[in-house]
């Protein structure tokens, strides 16, 4: 019985520790962003704000950077979402995001937060990779472009021609984030993603007080543990 108690208590241990970023969560969206990037959408020469918006939090964990993954919807910025859900499964309203793999490749090699040109680059590249050639490109060379020669369009280049190339990304270290206002989801917000936020002390707590389950149970059913009468 007492074997059955430990395994039951270990589980739940690193049960909980392992889904502390998940389910239900308060997100506080940022107010700065890398605002006018120059795009063409449908062909269409425009202009679109995008990450990394700062500073932002996940349940009052600062996030290192915050892009966005939905073009068609929009967020508020220094707006607080009490009913965000988030989930390491690359969902964004219910669907998988396309080419998950290629934003977590770009993630993992180029994430970086701050509204410089390398983040106005890698948002870009972004809604390329997910929305494909035609749909979103940043703009290089028509009306108003950044021009082959900027640091910005070179570097969009490089980042693009690098996510094409592999499927090496691994999305579910990052959080996907579906923000919400109300408890029963009446709206859709602009779809985020993030890199897991360093865990909380309680976090750690909870794991290593599951380990300890864990390894007393191992001592105990190998023998090694003097018995209980």
């Amino acid at each position: 019985m007492k074997k059955i108690l430990l395994t039951i208590a270990a589980v739940a241990m690193i049960g909980m520790s392992g889904t502390a970023q998940a389910g239900v969560v308060n997100l506080q969206v940022g107010g700065t962003y890398s605002n006018n990037i120059r795009s063409v959408v449908n062909n269409i020469i425009t202009t679109e704000g995008g990450g990394s918006i700062e500073t932002s939090y996940l349940d009052g964990r600062k996030l290192d950077y915050l892009y966005c993954v939905d073009l068609s919807t929009t967020v508020n910025v220094n707006t607080v979402y009490p009913y965000t859900t988030v989930n390491n499964a690359a969902l964004i309203h219910g669907s998988v995001v396309n080419n998950a793999d290629k934003v977590a490749y770009l993630l993992e090699n180029h994430g970086v937060g701050g509204q410089g040109d390398q983040a106005i680059a890698l948002q870009a590249a972004i809604w390329h990779e997910i929305y494909g050639t035609g749909v979103y490109d940043l703009n290089i060379s028509g009306a108003g472009g950044y021009g082959t020669g900027s640091s910005i369009a070179t570097l969009y280049t490089s980042y693009v021609s690098e996510a094409d190339k592999s499927t090496t990304g691994n999305f579910s270290k990052f959080i996907w984030i579906n923000p919400g206002k109300d408890a029963i989801g009446l709206n859709n917000y602009q779809g985020l993603v993030t890199s897991s936020p360093t865990p909380e002390p309680s976090t750690y707590a909870l794991m290593g007080i599951g380990g300890l389950f864990a390894a007393l149970w191992f001592k105990k059913s190998s023998g090694t543990l003097a018995p209980t009468v």
